[in-house]
């Protein structure tokens, strides 16, 4: 199979992005469409979210998954408002897992933005400091930092996904620490979701139970390592 040469790959980066522009300032409903989602989104409008979601009738699951990958692009835009609203609108069982899909395609194109336009592009998007902390974290930790900061609702998503996309790790690597890393944060506030507007006692609960959680996985780092990352085939 012939491989590509370096300036056919610039050239496709190129033209990639240049699609996308296109197709951002040349259809106007879909740039109605972002701003409106994030709006609500950043104002942490739950109701609103769920409204927004539920217009698109029988579209409203892929809507849904849509509104988790627009929000991994943007900073301080948080997820948990469209986990909650999935779990209003399809129940918990249901809205878990369309969160849940959404949110590994979010990480899996934030990786892949960091990983094919590099550094500079992801410093337009997160804050250089925070970005060179995250560089370190993952230096030192690798794949067991993506495992364990997915469980801490309060680390930013999207800043571990451009750290671990301008990594030496391996796509799979990362993909299946986010994959099962996310899950458990996902389920308890989707669960949550049903009971929002009555008990943010609850929330703090889930939070909490998370971050401990995390603080238990990190303790253990190096038996679940050996356990869950690099245990090798008995020979």
């Amino acid at each position: 199979m012939t491989k590509l040469t370096a300036k056919t790959i610039l050239a496709i980066k190129f033209g990639v992005l240049a699609v996308a522009t296109l197709v951002y300032f040349y259809l106007p409903g879909l740039r109605e469409f972002i701003f409106t989602s994030l709006s609500y989104l950043h104002n942490h409008n739950f109701e609103q979210v769920r409204y927004f979601i539920l217009a698109y009738g029988v579209w409203a699951p892929l809507i849904s998954i849509a509104l988790m990958v627009i929000q991994s692009l943007v900073p301080f835009v948080p997820g948990m408002a469209v986990t909650i609203a999935n779990a209003w609108i399809f129940g918990w069982h249901l809205g878990a897992v369309y969160s849940w899909i959404g949110a590994l395609l979010g990480a899996v194109l934030d990786f892949g933005i960091a990983r094919w336009y590099g550094r500079p592009a992801v410093e337009r998007l997160v804050n250089c400091t925070s970005l060179d902390k995250t560089d370190a974290f993952l230096e030192r930790h690798g794949v067991f930092a993506v495992f364990i900061t997915r469980l801490m609702p309060v680390v930013p998503f999207k800043l571990i996904s451009y750290g671990a996309g301008l990594s030496i790790m391996s796509f799979w690597q990362y993909t299946w620490a986010t994959a099962v890393g996310q899950t458990p944060a996902i389920i308890l506030y989707s669960i949550l979701g049903q009971y929002i507007t009555t008990s943010l006692r609850l929330l703090v609960a889930i939070t909490t139970s998370l971050m401990l959680l995390a603080a238990l996985v990190y303790y253990y780092r190096k038996e679940i390592k050996l356990w869950l990352f690099f245990r090798k085939k008995r020979e």
